[in-house]
């Protein structure tokens, strides 16, 4: 197995969120809520099967589609159409003496040995062996949030932050996704999206083995980018997060 992960350089980030967009728009049909939302105009299917979800040009003429009858944009229809998830997010760290702003792009480290799957009651959550990249099966999620709570960096994602007061009978349960490191696009020699979108190439994926020697002053310093207080906590834990990690 290779494994795989991410080089974020913290001095390039620049705080654009092009490369949480590109994850969202990439990974669309793979969000947790796309199967109950109901397409107006075809309310017996789910929206996005129905293949109508796109507004055509004709149809902008109807504003009610897109607006409400304030002019203003209708978040009760629009909000049908965005992925809810946030498999890659883009935090700032602002500080006042010297004053400083810091930008980190966090997603799934893809770990050696993930919390997650070890807190999974369930076992659905697993590393596939040809990158090493952690994914789930959640067919059989039961909704516990025992990953979420478990990982130090946020990665299992539910679309409803409800998720644990869902019945298990409930079709609208959210289930927990993640972020897959483009699993798709990687098979097709491609880099993952967030890594496509990031326009100051702050973001770099590939065999960490390889990132490492491409990147040999890099350090590998998870330094805020772990919500844990102890900035070791991830070699100490021995979960080893796949990051080349580049402090500013």
């Amino acid at each position: 197995m290779s494994q795989w992960g991410f080089y974020f350089d913290q001095t390039r980030c620049v705080g654009c969120n092009a490369c949480a967009l590109a994850c969202k728009c990439w990974n669309d049909d793979r969000r947790g809520d796309y199967k109950i939302n109901s397409d107006p105009m075809n309310p017996n299917t789910d929206w996005y099967s129905s293949g109508t979800y796109v507004v055509d040009i004709n149809e902008m003429d109807n504003k009610s589609f897109y607006l409400n009858s304030e002019g203003e944009t209708n978040f009760e229809q629009n909000r049908k159409y965005y992925m809810k998830e946030d498999w890659r997010r883009v935090n700032s760290n602002e500080r006042a003496f010297p004053y400083s702003l810091q930008f980190t792009s966090v997603a799934c480290n893809h770990c050696t040995n993930p919390a997650c799957v070890a807190a999974c009651p369930m076992g659905i959550i697993y590393k596939e062996e040809s990158h090493g990249i952690v994914l789930v099966n959640n067919d059989t999620c039961i909704s516990c949030g025992s990953c979420k709570e478990a990982c130090p960096w946020g990665a299992p994602q539910f679309y409803a932050p409800n998720f644990s007061q869902y019945g298990l009978d409930d079709p609208t349960r959210p289930r927990m996704t993640k972020c897959t490191l483009c699993l798709d696009r990687i098979k097709e020699g491609l880099k993952p999206a967030c890594v496509a979108a990031c326009i100051n190439r702050a973001l770099d994926a590939g065999p960490v083995d390889e990132l490492r020697a491409k990147w040999a002053s890099a350090g590998k310093s998870v330094v805020e980018y772990t919500q844990m207080p102890n900035e070791d906590f991830a070699s100490s834990s021995g979960i080893e997060p796949n990051i080349i990690f580049v402090k500013k």
